[in-house]
């Protein structure tokens, strides 16, 4: 189990001042019968040092979204669905290595990690409808969950908080509330707090603080740059974890964290968005009472375009 853990883990920022600033909001909009594309890479790689003996992992995915809203209702309430349409993954990890590839998704291997080939089929099949209100706020998430009963337990128990509808819910409204309320104008900043959920009742924690750089242009078109550091890192793990651990107190810090965003004011939406973590510092577990002091170093890219 503590090895499925690992796993989880792995899967988973000159001149005189003008009198008065050129001013921009960044308000995410979100508009009637369109279509987008979203393309996402992560790749991860972690070390975790438990009672002296060193578990490496890496992980590289990466995953095409196509994204269709329909038309809003009477109460100006808007549906957009998310259906995945491409998605590779290649997992590295003590129990083995994984290749999935949506082209060809039953060419299994041999290793453990096949457990998780079932759930990599079944998003492929699984759309996420969310909900904005006439606002554009996140009101609800539609995701049906019945294809979790079809995977083993111990990926189920591993995965299903990941999946929850009000979990989908709040990491959407996270990422919408990233953008300050209000105008900003060139070196406004603004901080804020995300919370990932890792599965398994692990959650971790980023804080950062963000920077308006300015307008850009950007493959020809002007787009608001914002770049943010990551300052603060907190990692938690629920009492109630399906995991044989306890977590007895952790001190994680960012080292060189965060990242870049483009933002395309006039379509209210971001057009790239690249990020870079690194974390170290330890963990300190609890096993039947006996101590299990870990020491994790982990690095994580991401880059998020849209086509």
């Amino acid at each position: 189990m503590l090895r499925s853990w690992l796993m989880v883990v792995a899967f988973v920022l000159a001149g005189f001042p003008a009198v008065c600033p050129a001013q921009v909001k960044l308000v995410r909009q979100f508009k009637e019968n369109r279509e987008t594309l979203v393309e996402t890479s992560v790749k991860v790689e972690q070390t975790l040092k438990i009672a002296g003996m060193n578990q490496q992992s890496a992980t590289e995915n990466r995953r095409l979204v196509r994204a269709k809203s329909g038309k809003r209702d009477d109460l100006g309430r808007l549906r957009i669905e998310e259906k995945v349409e491409e998605l590779e993954a290649h997992i590295e990890a003590p129990t083995g290595t994984y290749d999935f590839n949506s082209k060809s998704p039953d060419a299994a291997g041999t290793s453990a990690l096949e457990a998780v080939r079932p759930l990599h089929k079944a998003l492929l099949q699984q759309p996420v409808t969310m909900v904005h209100d006439k606002d554009d706020a996140v009101v609800g998430v539609e995701f049906d969950q019945q294809f979790l009963n079809n995977l083993a337990p111990e990926v189920q128990a591993l995965v299903k908080d990941q999946f929850q509808t009000e979990n989908l819910k709040r990491a959407a409204k996270q990422a919408a509330e990233r953008l300050p309320m209000g105008l900003v104008q060139k070196g406004s900043t603004w901080e804020r707090s995300e919370t990932t959920n890792l599965g398994a009742g692990q959650q971790l924690t980023l804080t950062a603080k963000y920077t308006y750089v300015g307008t850009e242009d950007r493959d020809g078109k002007p787009v608001e740059k914002i770049t943010y550091v990551i300052e603060d890192v907190k990692f938690a793990l629920d009492p109630n974890s399906p995991l044989p651990l306890k977590l007895k107190g952790s001190d994680l810090k960012p080292e060189k964290s965060g990242g870049e965003i483009w933002f395309d004011a006039r379509g209210g939406e971001i057009v790239e968005e690249t990020q870079k973590i690194a974390l170290k510092g330890t963990i300190d577990f609890e096993v039947n009472n006996t101590p299990l002091p870990s020491e994790l170093d982990l690095k994580m890219e991401f880059k998020t375009t849209r086509k």
